[in-house]
């Protein structure tokens, strides 16, 4: 019977302890009164991203059998990526 009490003990610990730890923390991008969701937003991706992800859809259902040279023409050469949201 202790065994089975400091089993449940234990438990209840770990159960309650993690969800304390994995409670939202406030930051400093909030909104004027200090209150409510964070007001910036992530920076856009760049126009590639939407080609990209529609030709692993592709490949996915079968559509689509060479992935990685549709993944060579669409994504820009290292130096020639345009910054995010260009």
């Amino acid at each position: 019977m202790n065994r089975y009490l400091l089993v449940v003990t234990i438990a209840l610990v770990v159960l309650v302890g993690g969800t304390a730890a994995a409670t939202a923390q406030p930051t400093n991008e909030t909104t004027a009164q200090g209150e409510g969701p964070p007001v910036d937003l992530p920076d856009p991706v760049p126009d590639f991203v939407t080609d990209l992800l529609q030709s692993i859809s592709d490949f996915v259902s079968g559509v689509l059998s060479a992935l990685g040279e549709a993944i060579q023409r669409i994504v820009p050469a290292a130096g020639d990526a345009p910054p995010s949201g260009a």
